[in-house]
């Protein structure tokens, strides 16, 4: 709980409409605000039987879903955001599908994505990766598991919405819990599902249990005051490096799968800085290494021949509303851009620098 106020308590009658009753809400204080927290204590007096508050002073996602299992004291965790509506279904198919397939490392679904009222319907059924980031990122990652990779090397990992999940207490303490590093947040789900998929193998029911609530400007604005753009960027460069150490020697293709990710990355992270009206030879700085790492990509050709048209035509070029004119924030430079996505595999050259060297 932050700051979702009234909308937590649609979100706790939505599991309290469950057809599967076995369950306790954990709701984790992280600093809410006291909208939020009468409506969290309104809910523990009318049912003290289901509903505990627990308190948790670090600021950050990874930090407050920790809290939550830890206190919990159930086999599984369904993990739920604070302003997202379950379907009446979903514990019973989930707590059901993981009983008949105990192996599984956590069981997703589905998802609609609603408006901030709730109720809007703005896209029904959402069963892939979104946006397209996670789904090439998805995609590029699964390499490192060629011994569980599906007919369609293509396919991504198929990971879900973490408000979608579930799965066993017991593993999510074994495999380490979040990583609070990620706090206040960004990034700190996909690293934990990685973690957890090298448990066992996914399975995501093809049905929306989960009505993904979007934000409203307020909220939006909250969110951007905890983590600026050039945030993102770090714990971006952060999971790299948790990648790097956890599959640098998984498999021989490694070498060429860290490429592949650190193009693709280095691409993403252009935007950021094409966006900036300071940011500009920043941005082509980004997309200049992507092409060391992945020449052959038609895709960074176009990017960065777009880069050196009139900085006016950048909205349009690269889709976003409009040129921030503000400085840019610091720590944002070329030795930021220069250090993104290391440590990295020897190149050629130097691996035989080293052998001569070693000679």
């Amino acid at each position: 709980m932050y700051r979702e106020g009234e909308l937590l308590g649609e979100t706790v009658d939505s599991i309290l409409d469950q057809t599967f009753q076995d369950f306790e809400i954990v709701l984790v204080n992280n600093n809410a605000d006291p909208l939020t927290l009468t409506v969290a204590n309104r809910y523990c007096e009318t049912h003290p039987e289901k509903i505990r508050i627990v308190h948790e002073p670090i600021q950050g996602v990874s930090a407050a879903k920790n809290r939550g299992i830890i206190e919990s004291h159930g086999t599984y965790i369904a993990l739920h955001d604070g302003d997202d509506l379950s379907h009446p279904e979903r514990l019973f198919l989930q707590w059901k599908t993981m009983e008949e397939n105990p192996s599984t490392s956590f069981v997703g679904s589905w998802f609609d994505r609603v408006g901030p009222d709730g109720k809007e319907l703005i896209k029904k059924d959402v069963s892939g990766a979104a946006p397209f980031f996670w789904f090439r990122t998805e995609q590029i990652i699964k390499k490192f598991y060629p011994e569980r990779s599906s007919s369609d090397p293509s396919s991504p990992l198929n990971f879900a919405l973490i408000s979608t999940t579930f799965f066993k207490r017991e593993t999510a303490i074994k495999v380490g819990l979040f990583d609070i590093r990620f706090n206040p947040r960004w990034f700190e789900d996909f690293e934990f599902l990685t973690r957890l998929y090298e448990t066992g193998e996914v399975v995501k029911i093809p049905q929306s249990l989960l009505r993904y609530r979007m934000h409203t400007p307020e909220r939006a604005a909250i969110l951007r005051k905890q983590m600026n753009w050039l945030a993102i960027i770090r714990h971006l460069d952060l999971f790299y490096t948790i990648l790097w150490e956890r599959y640098q020697n998984k498999t021989p293709e490694a070498p060429k799968i860290f490429r592949e990710l650190r193009a693709f990355w280095l691409t993403y992270v252009s935007g950021f800085f094409l966006e900036q009206e300071k940011g500009r030879s920043l941005g082509k700085m980004a997309l200049k290494r992507a092409l060391t790492e992945n020449f052959q990509d038609p895709y960074i050709w176009k990017l960065w021949g777009k880069s050196f048209l009139p900085q006016a035509l950048y909205p349009k070029l690269f889709w976003f509303d409009e040129l921030n004119p503000n400085p840019l924030p610091e720590g944002a430079n070329e030795d930021l851009v220069r250090g993104l996505f290391t440590p990295s595999p020897p190149t050629e050259a130097a691996a035989m620098n080293g052998v001569c060297r070693g000679s």
